[in-house]
């Protein structure tokens, strides 16, 4: 019985969403706090590279929260 219950259910995994949790409050501090450059030095050691889709949609994000 208990494996026809978990059946079709992924595994949680908990320290994902911490991880997770935490870069978003990171990155809500870089968007209050810091500069353009600070803000791109950020978000290039999370792993985006200049010029794809993520990275410009986080520099206008960024841009449009600074006006």
């Amino acid at each position: 019985m208990k494996q026809e219950r978990q059946r079709g259910r992924r595994p949680i995994d908990f320290e994902a969403g911490k991880r997770r949790a935490q870069m978003l409050r990171s990155m809500k501090k870089l968007l209050e706090n810091a500069s353009e450059e600070e803000f791109v030095e950020a978000i290039r050691a999370a792993g985006l590279r200049a010029g794809s889709l993520e990275f410009l949609e986080a520099m206008r994000i960024w841009r449009e929260y600074q006006s």
